[in-house]
């Protein structure tokens, strides 16, 4: 160690390894101690929390005629590896005025619920388990719920989540009896794969849109033309240093104004048709400037 400590610089940067290592350990205590899972891609999460929107709104509605709801709510078949949809699923259930949900703290009342909830999958069972059964030794719950992942998707600009919703609900009343819901199919979605309020007819027509890209295509030729005469007095001035380095930032700096108008014109939304066009644009703009930079210092 006085080896090391002789070695100029040696105290700051193992100081600075030793915050470096702290800050390391303090990020992976609070992704694995405080953080919830997040496992979901962004179009997916938004398509998830659409359709736990549309089964917090089932209970919402019971709430508002039956009173308070108790709800005990099973892992979510095909969840994400650490189960974030059951995570959601609670957080949104719970934001719900009225609606407690909880996890299965009776693992008896998970065997049984799961004994139900597999006999409506199996037709040829002879003997189905009673749904009332699974509230024997869980009298503060109303609901058990069980979600299946269907289908979960995201692609490029839209997501999908289907979930099938099961219930086994306990009917108010003397008798307090049990029944099992049939299945409802709930799908949440986002980004384009969302209904807009507008009419498909009120959207811009085929050639509305072509319209559009023509006089946006002649603005940005037209711009691209002119750049280099408008660089004249510029590029005089480059060419009088000598320097490569100069004439060849000057080039850049057209063919970046150029790509630059095109998406100006297109509001900087980094579309399909603003990213093709500017792969298009971007070799016929350095090969013109080229040329025409060489056509000034020829003059």
């Amino acid at each position: 160690m006085a080896l090391f400590e002789n070695i100029p610089g040696w105290k700051v940067f193992s100081t600075g390894i030793g915050i470096a290592a702290l800050a390391l350990l303090g990020y992976f205590g609070w992704k694995w101690f405080v953080a919830g899972p997040d496992d979901l891609k962004r179009l997916q999460h938004e398509a998830t929390v659409n359709a736990l929107d549309q089964v917090a709104e089932v209970y919402a509605k019971k709430v508002r005629g039956e009173g308070e709801q108790r709800v005990i709510v099973m892992p979510v078949v095909d969840d994400t590896s650490n189960g974030q949809i059951r995570m959601m699923l609670m957080d949104r259930l719970n934001a719900v005025e009225g609606v407690k949900a909880d996890v299965p703290r009776d693992p008896t009342l998970e065997e049984r619920a799961t004994a139900v909830l597999k006999s409506l999958l199996d037709k040829n069972a002879t003997e189905k388990p009673d749904p009332t059964a699974v509230f024997e030794q869980s009298g503060e719950a109303d609901e058990v719920i069980s979600v299946d992942v269907v289908k979960l998707w995201s692609g490029a600009d839209s997501g999908i989540c289907t979930l099938d919703l099961t219930r086994i609900v306990r009917a108010e009343g003397g008798e307090r009896i049990a029944s099992v819901l049939p299945p409802q199919q709930i799908k949440g979605l986002s980004g384009t794969a969302l209904p807009t309020d507008e009419a498909t007819e009120t959207g811009p027509s085929f050639w509305s849109q072509l319209g559009g890209f023509l006089w946006r295509a002649l603005v940005v030729l037209a711009a691209a033309a002119i750049m280099p005469f408008l660089s004249w007095p510029l590029a005089k001035a480059a060419f009088a240093r000598d320097s490569n380095a100069l004439n060849g930032a000057l080039l850049v700096v057209l063919t970046g104004a150029d790509l630059l108008v095109l998406f100006a014109l297109v509001s900087f939304e980094a579309s399909t048709a603003a990213v093709v066009s500017a792969g298009l644009l971007l070799p016929a703009a350095l090969i013109y400037n080229l040329r025409m930079l060489n056509f000034i210092e020829e003059r």
